[in-house]
């Protein structure tokens, strides 16, 4: 690991716990020049783009792994040289091989009678917060017909197992399986083609979630949309071709490309939302 100005670093933070975030990425960092596998708790996308900046700033060795390739939530494991490929891919077969490797996988199972409903995501990540458990020890939970799947650390799988019993107000069954059971399920996209006046902030969130500009604006400047996972409170800034927004309580979109300019002066954009 390279020599940095640890000032530096803590300028990739905005805020102080993004800056909080930094300092303990950069202390698993540290550590895991002593030979031995480090990694951190689970993280989200804001984070991980912080983290990739810093990491990068370092010239350390380290990967992303949240169970899956299309994770959000993630951790990041800095592997010794036994446990280092020649690509990323062959890393993280290593890693997910060794009795040391730190997630796990379990399955929340239920019966639904004829007058319940299907359990939500929210109804899942309530009943483990009420458990007592950090949010920070849970990756991304995968909600099916009748049952969930959720990526943790592997040492409160026991705890979640043991102590787990309702979800709502339905009785659940819990069991650790192995992470190859992993069954993701497909993500609902649509994708919108049209045209916008300029590829500003507002103009992109206003066409990307079907509101008015002046709405647009306003959730802007009220800290309510990320840029790259990143919050932007100005409405002018460009977005460029592939990047993400996020608005929060609406979900997330991508400016998938940047076409030609119209007869009008508008441009053609291609975006994708996630439904």
């Amino acid at each position: 690991m390279k020599a940095v100005n640890k000032e530096k670093l803590l300028n990739f933070a905005t805020s102080e716990e993004d800056r909080l975030f930094v300092r303990k990425l950069m202390d698993k960092a540290n550590r895991s020049s002593r030979g031995y596998l480090a990694y951190t708790h689970f993280i989200d996308p804001h984070q991980r783009h912080i983290a990739r900046k810093v990491l990068q700033e370092l010239g350390i060795k380290y990967v992303f792994d949240g169970g899956y390739h299309e994770a959000e939530r993630v951790i990041v494991l800095f592997p010794p040289d036994y446990l280092t490929g020649s690509s990323e891919s062959e890393t993280l077969e290593y890693l997910r091989n060794d009795p040391a490797y730190p997630v796990s996988l379990i399955e929340i199972s239920y019966r639904k009678n004829q007058f319940s409903k299907d359990l939500s995501h929210r109804d899942f990540l309530g009943a483990l917060m009420n458990l007592g458990i950090k949010r920070e020890t849970l990756g991304d939970i995968l909600v099916h017909h009748d049952y969930a799947q959720v990526i943790l650390l592997s040492d409160i799988g026991a705890f979640i197992e043991n102590n787990l019993n309702q979800v709502g107000r339905l009785d659940v069954d819990v069991k650790t399986v192995p992470l190859t059971n992993l069954n993701v399920p497909e993500m609902k996209t649509t994708i919108k083609t049209s045209t916008v006046a300029s590829l500003r902030l507002d103009a992109i969130v206003a066409e990307g979630f079907d509101i008015s500009r002046s709405a647009a604006a306003e959730y802007i400047k009220s800290g309510k949309v990320y840029l790259q996972y990143e919050e932007c409170s100005n409405v002018s800034r460009t977005v460029d071709e592939g990047q993400t927004i996020t608005l929060r309580g609406k979900g997330r979109i991508v400016l998938e490309n940047v076409g030609a300019v119209s007869k009008k002066n508008r441009i053609f954009v291609t975006i994708k939302r996630f439904v």
